[in-house]
């Protein structure tokens, strides 16, 4: 799991830069893509992928660490949520969120901070009568964190049910 924030200065080393050194992230033309409606660059990369005019500056294992994921989740938001115009609440939010989920501590060995936590997306759940409904309806904002923390026994869960506005 990543420890650094330094992950989201690529945001602003692309051609042009989806966000600009002062941190205001770039806009662009006005789109609809799987329900979200994007009006910046950030929001564009993200929902586009690899479609996207401008190419994503991340590795599929950089998108599948836990603080890339929050991230996303919290830059698309709710189905009825304002969206920010600079980086930075999102990224101090990412952050929040992650250092409320992972334990992280010194290595006696080696003297390195490492992430204890084991992190699991639950995306259903087995019942007895067969399988659970866990979200009111599909989409890419449902999700469910389960951070097991092994030094105080305990599991944090971070949950959202995506219900679309319309």
């Amino acid at each position: 799991m990543v420890l650094r924030t330094d992950i989201f200065d690529k945001l602003t080393e692309t051609s042009p830069p989806i966000v600009r050194s002062n941190g205001d992230i770039g806009k662009c033309m006005e789109d609809n893509r799987d329900g979200f409606q994007i009006s910046d660059l950030l929001r564009e990369m993200i929902l586009a992928g690899d479609d996207s005019e401008n190419a994503c500056p991340y590795s599929d294992a950089e998108r599948d660490e836990l603080l890339w994921r929050l991230f996303e989740h919290v830059v698309l938001g709710g189905s009825c949520c304002q969206y920010e115009d600079k980086v930075e609440p999102y990224v101090e939010t990412s952050k929040r969120l992650y250092k409320e989920l992972v334990c992280a501590q010194k290595d006696a060995a080696s003297g390195k901070v490492q992430t204890v936590s084991a992190v699991y997306k639950i995306n259903s759940i087995q019942g007895e009568a067969g399988p659970l409904e866990l979200f009111p309806s599909r989409s890419r904002q449902n999700f469910c964190y389960a951070a097991v923390d092994p030094v105080r026994r305990i599991v944090k869960i971070l949950y959202h049910a995506y219900v679309p506005y319309w």
